[in-house]
């Protein structure tokens, strides 16, 4: 996963959004999410509980 390649116009689009909003953007390409077993799946939740903050999984 990484930042996604943006064209001038989409970047424009962003730009007037953000200004707009008052937040910053930031565009990913879309992942491949991990297909978890109930145990791993157990043991990520246990892990955002611990730390405080939602994780997401992703194929590499």
């Amino acid at each position: 996963m990484g930042y996604a390649n943006i064209s001038n116009e989409n970047s424009e689009k962003l730009k007037a959004i953000e200004k707009e909003m008052g937040v910053t953007l930031l565009a990913y390409e879309v992942p491949t999410y991990s297909n978890l077993n109930e145990d791993d799946l157990k043991r990520i939740k246990d892990l955002e509980k611990d730390l405080g903050m939602a994780l997401v999984a992703y194929e590499v």
